[in-house]
This record gives C-alpha cells, sequence and structure tokens, in this order.
C-alpha cells in the first residue's frame, strides 16, 4: 500500500517533536544529537573508538562509541582507562594555584629560590625565570628541554622503556638544567614545553615538603577521582590502559613520566575526568578562580592561566578555557564555558592528521555549538536523517519548523542541505549520497552560488573533472568575485584530467 506525501509529513513531524513535555526533553534531544555526531565521526574510518561527556546547567551526559581495537568488539566504557598527556599539565595548575592561596609561593618568585643549586644561568640579562613564566609557557630558553631528557623522550615514545626502568630522573634533569641557557627574556615569548610543569611539580613538592606524587594524588582524592594515576618510571602498570594507535594504526607505546609528573603521564576514566569537570563548573573553591586567571597572552593568540590554555571571551558564549592532551596515540580534549555553563570532553585513541581533523570537527565543529545555542536544538541535525530517507518530505518538514525560533536554530534550508552534503562527503563510502543531496540544493537554489561550488567540490573530491568544472563555471557566473572557484577552475583547465 502506498502511503502519501502529506502522511510521511506527518509522521516526520511528529518525529520530530519531543516524546514528552518535561523539562529534560531538549536535553534529551541534545544527548540525541551527540549521539549521531560521533557516529558520524566514526564513519571516515579514521578513528577507532570515541568517548564522549557533555556539561550543561547542571546536567550531564555521557557515551562511548566504536571498538578500541578493531574488530575486537570491545566498545569503551566507564571503567577504559585513557592516556591524557598534557591535560596533565592543569593538576599541576590547579595544585600551583592552590599554594599562590595558601602564600606557599608567589608567581613573581623566582625560580632559584627554590632550587638546590644557584644555577646563574636561569635568567636573561639580570630577568630571572620566575613561577608565572612556568606556568605560562614562557621561560625563555634557548631550547624547550635539556638534550638528554629530550633523547629520554624520544626512546619511550620508540617503546625502549616499555618494559624497563627509565634511566633518568628529576635529578639528571635539574644537573641538566644548569647548562640550559636562556636566550629570550622570561614573559616574552611562548613556546609550549614539558620543562615548566615539571619544574611546577617539583617546586610544590619543595613547599609543602611532601612529594609531588603525593599532593597529586591527594587532591585527586578530595575530587573522588580514584581511578587517576600516573604512569610514571615503573615497567608495570600500562596493561589495562586503552591501546593507542598512529597513523599507520599501529598501537604505540604508552607516554611513561620519568620525572615529577607535571607535564604528562596521567591516565584516568571518562567519569573521573567528568567529576573534575563537574567541579571546575560548579564548586566555589578558590583555587578555580585563581587557576583561570589569564597571566599571559600574545599577538599570535597565545593565552595561558595556570597551564590552562586557549582562554578567552567569546562574543556569545562568555569566558572560556580548555586544554588538549596528545599521547603517541590519544587524543583528548577538555573544554570549559562557566559563563554559559556547560563543559565538554572527547576522546579518542587514534593519532593521525586525518583523525585529528575528525577529532577537532566533532569537538569545537559540532558539539560546542549545540551546547552554546542550547536549549535551542539545532533544526539541520535534527532533520538530517529525515532528508536523507526522502528530501521534498525533509523539506517540508523542515519548513513547518523552521519559524519556531524560540525551539531551534540553523533554521536555513540552503546551509541545511549544504551542512548535510559536507557531512556526507567527510566519507568516501557516502560521496555518492553528498553528490546527490548537493544536485537536490542546487534544483531548490539555482540561484545560489555557495550550492554549486559545493556541488562542484563533490565532483572534484570524486574525480569527475568535467562536472566539477560545469558547476564551479555556474557558482562563478553567479558570483564572479568567488576566487576559490577561479584558482579551481584555472587548475582543472591546466590539467590533463578531464574527463
Amino acid at each position: 500500500m502506498r502511503i502519501s506525501i502529506f502522511a510521511i509529513i506527518c509522521l516526520l513531524l511528529i518525529s520530530c517533536q519531543p516524546a514528552t513535555k518535561t523539562e529534560d526533553a531538549p536535553f534529551d534531544q541534545l544527548t540525541q544529537l551527540i549521539d549521531q555526531y560521533a557516529n558520524d565521526a566514526l564513519q571516515p574510518d579514521h578513528i577507532n573508538s570515541i568517548a564522549v561527556a557533555v556539561y550543561k546547567d547542571g546536567k550531564m551526559y555521557h557515551n562511548y562509541f566504536g571498538e578500541l581495537d578493531k574488530n575486537a568488539q570491545n566498545k569503551p566504557n566507564d571503567n577504559t582507562l585513557y592516556e591524557i598527556a598534557s591535560i596533565t599539565k592543569v593538576f599541576a595548575g590547579s595544585l600551583a594555584a592552590k599554594a599562590v592561596l595558601e602564600h606557599k609561593i608567589a608567581l613573581d618568585d623566582d625560580i632559584r629560590n627554590y632550587l638546590e643549586s644557584p644555577y646563574p644561568n636561569l635568567e636573561f640579562e639580570g630577568h630571572p625565570i620566575t613561577i608565572r613564566h612556568l606556568l605560562t609557557h614562557t621561560l625563555g630558553l634557548k631550547d624547550r628541554r635539556p638534550k638528554e631528557f629530550g633523547n629520554v623522550i624520544k626512546k619511550i615514545s620508540e617503546g625502549y622503556y616499555e618494559n624497563r626502568v627509565i634511566d633518568y630522573t628529576m635529578t639528571d634533569f635539574l644537573e641538566e638544567l644548569k647548562t640550559s641557557e636562556v636566550n629570550k627574556k622570561p614573559g616574552t615569548f611562548y613556546e609550549y614545553n614539558s620543562a615548566g610543569p615539571e619544574l611546577v611539580a617539583h617546586i610544590l613538592g619543595k613547599v609543602y615538603q611532601k612529594p609531588y606524587k603525593e599532593l597529586l594524588m591527594s587532591f585527586l582524592s578530595e575530587l573522588d577521582m580514584n581511578d587517576t594515576f600516573l604512569l610514571d618510571n615503573s615497567p608495570e602498570g600500562s596493561k589495562d590502559i586503552a591501546n593507542g594507535y598512529d597513523s599507520d594504526r599501529k598501537i604505540v607505546p604508552k607516554d611513561k613520566n620519568p620525572l615529577t609528573g607535571g607535564a604528562f603521564g596521567l591516565i584516568s576514566t571518562l567519569p573521573d575526568l567528568m567529576k573534575f569537570m563537574k567541579f571546575q563548573l560548579e564548586s566555589d573553591d578558590p583555587l578555580i578562580k585563581e587557576s583561570t586567571k589569564i597571566l599571559y597572552e600574545d599577538d599570535d593568540d597565545n593565552v595561558m592561566g595556570y597551564l590552562w590554555q586557549d582562554m578567552g571571551i567569546a562574543e556569545e558564549e562568555g569566558f572560556y578555557y580548555s586544554k588538549t592532551g596528545t599521547s603517541e596515540g590519544i587524543q583528548s580534549g577538555l573544554l570549559l564555558c562557566p559563563d554559559s555553563n556547560y563543559g565538554q570532553i572527547v576522546l579518542i585513541n587514534n593519532n593521525s592528521d586525518e583523525s585529528f581533523d575528525d577529532w577537532i570537527q566533532l569537538f569545537i565543529g559540532k558539539i560546542e555549538p549545540d551546547l552554546i545555542k542550547f536549549p535551542k536544538i539545532n533544526l539541520t541535525s535534527l532533520l538530517k536523517s529525515k532528508f536523507l530517507e526522502n528530501k521534498e518530505a525533509g523539506v517540508t518538514a523542515f519548513n513547518a519548523l523552521k519559524d519556531q525560533e524560540d525551539k531551534y536554530f540553523n533554521t536555513s534550508l540552503s546551509y541545511a542541505l549544504n551542512r548535510i552534503g559536507y557531512d556526507l562527503l567527510a566519507s568516501e563510502k557516502n560521496r555518492k549520497e553528498a553528490i546527490e543531496m548537493f544536485e537536490f540544493a542546487v534544483k531548490k537554489f539555482p540561484d545560489n552560488a555557495n550550492l554549486f561550488d559545493s556541488l562542484g567540490e563533490a565532483y572534484l573530491t570524486d574525480e569527475n573533472y568535467k562536472k566539477a568544472l560545469e558547476n564551479y563555471k555556474i557558482s562563478l557566473k553567479l558570483n564572479p568575485n568567488n576566487d576559490h572557484a577561479k584558482d579551481v577552475i584555472s587548475n582543472i583547465e591546466q590539467s590533463k584530467s578531464i574527463q
């Protein structure tokens, strides 16, 4: 029996409405979209698995996708342990903020006040390295790290110490530091490094007269983060940690930390990281306000707090701060926006250029915009599956909802079709469907230069140069200022690949 288009539209509209009228319904819609985004991010097959958590206005959600190891049917779960790499730094930063508030240290203290040896080399033209410089990656060192320490890091990444005790300690590091050269005024030049955070951790151990690891574990215990620990100099302890994969899809060694543990080396679960996210967004502990003060910024958009980075004030969402971590095989990110009361965590167990692009698109390009706009829901994403099932019915459903500006955003149909087309184009196996979506879009909007440009790009990706040229020329005719189309047309016409 054939179903009328009217009946289809009714079904689509009903399915797009919240299942209940409870206050949780918009958040449920949001979490469904997050699941959709994560599953879409797996489609190009650059990422094995994804772990996602979000916080918005007191509500939290998390979920897992894919397999940690291909064809092993081992989906991540709440017990999965991940290397969080440089996110380790913000815990050292938090403890430093606590020490400042307790007057154990001061931001502008000369670090040599806390070191056992004189270190006359740790200054530039009378300007010493201070605690502030350690926290903001502005030490002014000629080399990011001492030579032998760099060699040890390289050997760790190559797996040399996978089953060996690392023959390099903080004592060796401090001795090597005596040969380091400061060739720039501290506080004037940003260069990301591990030396600063490790020195922060060492100094904290000195002022509290306790091993830094003890200080760190006590802090984690206060946050009920009982599944978070340092992967340090031990030859054991890494067996239950999620495998990370490099660009060749090979398992990579774990990033053990041979020093104090201020720069990298923390292992955690997603639920534990969620506790830290909630602490940042809900607690009134003074160390949060202190640790998120902006301590350094420059003209290259480097903005630093107490080892937090990528900080600032955005026009729509207000103050935000974040930290990412990249180990040999794990990519992680934590983003917090207290003014808009949201946060998110995204972890993947792959490290390649392609997986990074997919991760950042999910992290910043997909999830964050929806958190910013909530309780409004992304209409384009909400109806994506409907468009793919029945394009005309999807258009009718979209048009029926687009004027409800109190409930939805991304309510331009041309934008919706373009966005869905690009989502499909991101996966090679969906290229045909992407072309079909863009073809449908230009029929609906025959005067839209951007859509013809997109269709041209889809054909170019599919190596159909004749069709690509045809659509780029239409785009250029509709918009003579489309320099991108001019360049592509020139490149195609100069090649011998036109078929």
